[in-house]
């Protein structure tokens, strides 16, 4: 009989860096419980009949401003670069959105901007 130590429930984000970080920092055995036939919670993609990757539960954008946490998880992963720009259409001009001084920029005139 297998001895376990932890049981952890969900193999999404969080369940599957706490069983990591278990079994190879404690050197601890984990039992994983996932109601899905995958891992990854609704980070899951797959290659359909077409060979087209599909974002089964909508796309993933990961955002962090911290090196460690891009590199633990750059350890499971690789990275398509994606840059995220919402823009709105104010008087024929594409304006980026939130507004912001980049804005401003687009908007009024350069000497006008630095004033506002």
């Amino acid at each position: 009989m297998m001895c376990l130590n932890y049981i952890i429930v969900g193999s999404g984000f969080s369940g599957s860096v706490v069983a990591e970080r278990i079994v190879n920092v404690l050197n601890q055995r984990v039992l994983m419980i996932e109601k899905r036939n995958h891992i990854g919670g609704n980070c899951f993609d797959y290659f359909n009949e077409n060979g087209i990757l599909i974002h089964k539960y909508g796309p993933h954008i990961f955002h962090t401003n911290y090196k460690h946490v891009w590199d633990y998880i750059s350890q499971f992963t690789e990275w398509n670069y994606y840059q995220n720009k919402v823009l709105g259409l104010i008087d024929g001009k594409k304006v980026p959105i939130p507004f912001n001084l980049n804005s401003l920029y687009v908007l009024f005139p350069y000497r006008l901007a630095n004033l506002l």
